[in-house]
């Protein structure tokens, strides 16, 4: 029987999105790497930001704020549909990251997001619920995605060079406008430029498939092996 796990994330780079005039979702690359986590059958339902966005809860005993808010609205959709047992909600780390490449204030950004997705889930159960879990990339999927020399060799037959892989991908940052800089987003598409290809879900979900677990446990410390020691606790 497979596991159930409600999923809500940023947009369809990271959890995917709904087909257009369906009711069928295209998975994103972060279904991929939960599954890997986790070694599970799993069955995804979701959470689109709207439907979150819609639900209304009284903050009277919480002081909730921010994502603690929307974790607390996934627990009552988890409560509505009746057989979710899991929820990860993914929530990106790259706002106020500034110019720093410094760990230890990333971990701080990191830990902020991941304490206020929790106070959210602690305060709809009442105490730590083992089966909600957040999923925050320091500073997005990008970063993540570019952590693994293995998968890109998988998906294009040989390593990127100029540029290579980033050493400390979550790490890198820099001007989103500026396309030669290190952020995420920028670099991720200029490693992808080197084998002629484009940053699509399909891509996305290509370089997930073929990544491995401990690589990216290893060259993204700060975020995902938080996730990882985790989510590793579902089935």
């Amino acid at each position: 029987m497979a596991t159930k796990v409600l999923l809500c994330g940023e947009g369809p780079t990271d959890y995917g999105r709904q087909k257009y005039g369906s009711t069928e979702w295209e998975e994103g690359p972060v279904q991929s790497i939960i599954r890997k986590c986790v070694f599970e059958d799993i069955e995804f339902a979701y959470a689109t930001k709207n439907e979150v966005r819609k639900v209304r809860i009284q903050r009277t005993s919480a002081k909730l704020k921010g994502h603690g808010v929307k974790a607390y609205q996934l627990c009552v959709i988890a409560s509505e549909i009746g057989d979710i047992n899991n929820i990860v909600c993914y929530v990106d780390a790259d706002r106020d990251q500034g110019s720093s490449k410094s760990a230890q204030n990333a971990k701080k950004r990191v830990d902020y997001i991941y304490n206020e997705i929790n106070m959210g889930f602690e305060q709809f159960s009442a105490t730590r619920s083992e089966s909600s879990f957040p999923m925050v990339p320091l500073k997005m999927i990008e970063s993540w995605l570019l952590s693994d020399d293995i998968a890109f060799t998988a998906c294009f037959g040989k390593l990127p060079t100029k540029p290579p892989l980033p050493k400390q991908p979550e790490l890198i940052w820099g001007d989103e406008n500026d396309p030669t800089s290190d952020h995420p987003k920028n670099y991720l598409k200029r490693v992808l430029a080197q084998y002629g290809s484009q940053g699509t879900i399909e891509v996305f979900i290509s370089i997930a498939k073929n990544m491995t677990i401990d690589i990216l446990r290893r060259k993204c410390p700060i975020s995902f092996e938080l996730f990882y020691q985790d989510v590793k606790v579902i089935g």
